[in-house]
């Protein structure tokens, strides 16, 4: 009877220690997930933010060449009445 005792403790014990191991590999395999996801989107944010950048200074760049292309045109105008 003491065997039978003794076995069913160690099937329990073994249960716990399945379910510990289960639970430690489940958390581990969820942070590497949360991981990747992280190191992918932190490059993509940071071209994101690159490319909002760039296209605010092209936009003024843009009303720059426009306002620059306005004067000269003026002063071609005042050149050839004179």
């Amino acid at each position: 009877m003491s065997w039978l005792n003794l076995n069913q403790s160690f099937n329990s014990l073994k249960g716990q220690i399945t379910n510990f191991a289960s639970e430690v590999l489940s958390e581990n395999t969820t942070e590497d997930a949360d991981s990747e996801e992280t190191g992918i989107n932190s490059p993509l944010k940071e071209l994101e933010e690159k490319c909002n950048t760039q296209q605010l200074e092209i936009a003024a760049l843009k009303k720059l060449n426009e306002e620059l292309q306005a004067t000269l045109q003026s002063e071609v105008r005042n050149i050839s009445h004179v």
